[in-house]
């Protein structure tokens, strides 16, 4: 897919698949690393329900995704201008969570939970400017108000990592 995407501008269409993708790897990740550190409950509780989290924004995501496969019927002529596109190819590439392949060797790198947390309040940052910059650049209004809604969503993931660093 990376490939195709560097060939032109990405549509709110691709933007949202991306998105998709981005909260799977979420997913996958705080599954993981529930499952790595097991031995804490309040530690694993706490990555179970972030994990929670991920599935429900995704879900948000594939139907925002039907919605607008059935409103444009084909056309994918409302593009992002190339600054953006750019931008946004690289952030996905460069940053937020591990992807799946990936995650399992991320995580067995990680030896304590605190590290884990580091590394997730790091994917939820990146995560928050790659949804303001959907915002901004989204040519649909209802692309804009679920990335709106789920960008509030990471703020808030952002501030319970950072709570949960301060409590342990």
């Amino acid at each position: 897919m990376s490939s195709e995407i560097e060939k032109k501008y990405l549509t709110d269409l691709e933007v949202v698949s991306l998105a998709i993708d981005i909260e799977d790897r979420g997913y996958e990740f705080y599954t993981m690393a529930s499952e790595k550190f097991s031995n804490d409950k309040k530690i694993k509780e706490f990555f179970d329900e972030m994990a929670r989290e991920e599935l429900i924004h995704k879900s948000k995501f594939e139907e925002l995704y039907r919605k607008l496969l059935d409103e444009k019927k084909g056309d994918d002529s409302a593009y992002f201008d190339i600054e953006a596109s750019i931008y946004l190819t690289m952030l996905y590439k460069t940053s937020v969570f591990p992807s799946k392949d990936s995650v399992n060797e991320v995580l067995k790198k990680i030896n304590t939970y605190e590290d884990a947390i580091e590394l997730a309040i790091r994917a939820e940052k990146d995560s928050i400017i790659f949804y303001d910059e959907i915002v901004k650049d989204a040519k649909f209004d209802s692309t804009k108000k679920v990335a709106i809604t789920l960008l509030n969503e990471e703020i808030k993931h952002f501030i319970d990592l950072s709570n949960m660093v301060k409590s342990i």
